[in-house]
């Protein structure tokens, strides 16, 4: 009974590291493709609205409040 159950914790053990060493793969396929993607964008800062100057005022109960 327990050999049954070492052998058949072996070979769970070892389709797990088989599958964990093809996601992996995987893994480092799709790092490889998206940074290729990533580096091939270009970044634009054109289309990126300027913030406006805050001419209200501010209350520090307010600000404690919102913390």
């Amino acid at each position: 009974m327990m050999m049954a159950l070492k052998e058949e914790t072996m070979g769970t053990t070892r389709a797990l590291s088989t599958r964990i060493d093809e996601l992996v793969g995987e893994l480092a396929l799709c790092r490889a493709t998206m940074g290729k993607e990533v580096a091939n964008a270009a970044l634009n800062n054109e289309n990126v609205p300027k913030l406006k100057k805050f001419v209200g005022t501010r209350s520090a109960c307010n600000v404690d409040n919102f913390l």
